[in-house]
This record gives C-alpha cells, sequence and structure tokens, in this order.
C-alpha cells in the first residue's frame, strides 16, 4: 500500500473474476479500481542468496525490509518497485516493473542471480519447493468453495476483529462452536509415482480424501503432495492408501 493507492497481485488465472468481485463492492466510495495487467509485470528473486543477490542488483538490504514492505529502485537504470515477499517460504523479492522493460529487468537480476550461484527455474522446480514449504496454491489447493478452517488458513489469512466481511459468519461460526470436518494435510508419498490431482486416499477401508496435487522434491527424493482428508486420518503420522501405495501425512 502507498499513501493513496492499495496494489494487489494475483495470478493471471483468476484476473478478471477478482477485478468483477472488487467492482461489486464499489459502491460509494471514491475508490477508483484499475486493472494494470497489460502495463505491469513481475519478476520474482527468492533462495538463500536472494538478499546478497538483490543487495548486488539494487542496493536493498532485504533483511532490513518489512514482511511485504516495499520501495522504489534502480536495476541497471531501470526503474521499478521492488517488495519483499515469499513464493515457497525463503524470503525473497518482487520486482514490479512496466512490461516493455521486463525483458532488461530480467537480463540484469539473472546477472546478479548467476554471480551468487543461482539461476531462473521453472513450474516443476517452483511447485516441488513450496510443496516441501508447505504452501497451498490456490486453484490448486483450495478455492472459494473450501473455508479456511478446512485449508489451514484460519490463523494465518483471517481476522477475527476487523468486523464484518464476506462469509464472517461461517468462520466465526466454526470457530466458536466446532470444527472442520476435513483438513487440508502434507503427505509424504512412500512410492515414486506421482498421484495426479484428484486422487482419490483411503484409510482403514473408508474414504480418507483426495489429493490436490503432488510434485518430486529433488531435494528429499521423495514425492510430496497435499491433500484434504477426513478429521479423523489428519494427525501427523496417519497412513492412507491410493492406487498406487500409501502415503504419510506429516
Amino acid at each position: 500500500a502507498q499513501h493513496d493507492r492499495s496494489r494487489a497481485i494475483f495470478h493471471r488465472s483468476v484476473q478478471q473474476r477478482t477485478m468483477e468481485t472488487l467492482e461489486k463492492f464499489i459502491i460509494m466510495d471514491d475508490v477508483t479500481l484499475t486493472d494494470e495487467t497489460e502495463r505491469l509485470g513481475s519478476l520474482a528473486v527468492e533462495g538463500p542468496a536472494a538478499g546478497a543477490a538483490l543487495a548486488d542488483a539494487c542496493g536493498v538490504k532485504l533483511d532490513t525490509m518489512a514482511e511485504h514492505g516495499h520501495a522504489e529502485v534502480s536495476v541497471s537504470g531501470i526503474s521499478c518497485r521492488v517488495m519483499r515477499t515469499t513464493h515457497f517460504g525463503e524470503w525473497g523479492a518482487e520486482f514490479i516493473a512496466p512490461r516493455e522493460q521486463l525483458a532488461a529487468l530480467w537480463t540484469a537480476l539473472l546477472r546478479a542471480v548467476r554471480a551468487r550461484g543461482g539461476g531462473p527455474i521453472g513450474y516443476q522446480a517452483l511447485n516441488a519447493l513450496r510443496l516441501e514449504a508447505g504452501i497451498p496454491w490456490f486453484g490448486y489447493d483450495f478455492d472459494d468453495k473450501v473455508i479456511p478452517h478446512e485449508a489451514g488458513l484460519e490463523t494465518s489469512h483471517i481476522s477475527y476483529t476487523k468486523g464484518c466481511y464476506t462469509g464472517q459468519e461461517i468462520v466465526e461460526r466454526v470457530r466458536s462452536r466446532g470444527h472442520a470436518n476435513r483438513r487440508r494435510v502434507r503427505l509424504q508419498f512412500l512410492g515414486m509415482e506421482l498421484p495426479p490431482s484428484g486422487t482419490k486416499l483411503t484409510a482403514a477401508g473408508q474414504d480418507a480424501g483426495a489429493v490436490t496435487s503432488a510434485a518430486f522434491s529433488t531435494q528429499l527424493g521423495r514425492v510430496l503432495g497435499m491433500a484434504y482428508v477426513r478429521r479423523e486420518f489428519s494427525e501427523t503420522g496417519s497412513v492412507v492408501q491410493w492406487s498406487g501405495g500409501e502415503a504419510e501425512v506429516t
């Protein structure tokens, strides 16, 4: 946020839906909503040496920035905004810049990253890293039909003191009256086969839940995943079965 504006960054797949939802709640407010997707883009630098690479590239000291703190910086003469953030559990930064300058920004950041022993990664590596860190992805591991208590987001993404908001009633009801009947859990599969999203899970001969995502972790040498399982099978150490073998809740 800045003094007169707030900027939201979200996945391209939910762009239209997010804009429509925000527009719906602007009634008599002195607010203008602008979609800057075609004008701006972003690049992220993360990992153990991200702080050093960022200092080299633009002089930013990552460890002095607040979570989601941001600043206007210059990278090889390219003006951009940098924000402290993480996509897979290792603090780093996301750079927001005009789209016509993204290629030059990529080159400059890649030079700094390679000098610190890093390099670019693709979707499969990013997916594995975020599963290692236990970070769920919207559209993969939860959506608007999943309540926060099921997704394990009730202590990190929900306010119980801010007043009324969409969905508050059910959030407060679950908190005050009981529990969710299913939970998002992290799984470690005991074989090397990769279960597709939607794979059914069983335990003690009963339907236990379903896999939402999975990836092979080269760091651990195991297949990791996430799933929703019934509450009685959600404790750490519980074992569930699927068509390709077994998986343990971690």
